[in-house]
């Protein structure tokens, strides 16, 4: 049984959460989700742990595992109900989201949401 997320993503906040990394990932300009370190960090321990050659991670691989779930999600959306998705998202922040990178997407999606809800009053 896989360990529980480090991360939480609302069910029905799933696609919010999807559009949020999707920036943080691949705005140049951004600093919120440090790909590169994140993948050091995931080949470290695969050689630590005696996996030598098993895993070379880099930061292209968390965008591109990335684009994979937005391309399934927007392609088969009947084959992924909202906590499947949130399910999904948490997988690939344990791998790819640094503790330390929490607080910066904590603060894109506050700000999301309440444009949602300013849009909404409208």
């Amino acid at each position: 049984m896989p360990a529980p997320s480090l991360y939480t993503v609302r069910s029905e906040e799933a696609i919010l959460w999807l559009g949020v990394l999707l920036d943080a990932v691949f705005d140049p300009t951004s600093q919120t989700v440090n790909l590169a370190r994140s993948a050091e960090i995931a080949n470290q321990r695969a050689k630590d742990n005696g996996l030598q050659g098993a895993l070379n991670l880099r930061p292209r691989d968390g965008k591109s595992q990335l684009l994979a779930l937005a391309s399934d999600f927007t392609n088969y959306p009947e084959d992924y109900s909202d906590t499947r998705r949130a399910e999904l998202l948490e997988a690939w922040m344990d791998r790819w989201v640094q503790p330390d990178d929490v607080k910066r997407l904590n603060a894109r999606i506050r700000k999301r949401r309440q444009r949602l809800k300013e849009n909404a009053n409208e």
